[in-house]
């Protein structure tokens, strides 16, 4: 039903998964797969259930932290320009809510105060 529209194999398995076995298989590929094409995928994830984006989120975040400060700049960067590609208001904050700025470690020395 979805191979039709070119959706990816996770965003398949993510609007199908019901049980805990399918969910949990889920965010075993959430995992898995390279963080750059995931990234790609964030406009069709903010589109799932409640959820299931914020499984989706969790395990972005984790994999985020992970990250060297430069690389999370650029993920932050990329997910902020797929937001702004994005018409539906709802689905890009919910693609701007993904990295936010106050979580990150290396974010409070990097603003100026006063």
């Amino acid at each position: 039903m979805y191979a039709e529209t070119g959706d990816s194999t996770l965003i398949r398995r993510g609007r199908s998964s019901v049980t805990l076995t399918e969910i949990i298989a889920f965010a075993k590929m959430l995992d898995q797969r390279p963080l750059d094409v995931v990234l790609g995928e964030l406009p069709e994830l903010a589109r799932l259930s409640d959820t299931k984006f914020s499984l989706a989120i969790s395990a972005l975040r984790r994999r985020f932290r992970g990250e060297p400060p430069a690389d999370q700049l650029r993920l932050r960067a990329t997910a902020n320009e797929l937001a702004s590609r994005v018409r539906d208001g709802l689905i890009a904050d919910r693609i701007r809510e993904v990295f936010p700025y106050e979580s990150d470690s290396f974010a409070a020395p990097m603003i100026r105060r006063g």
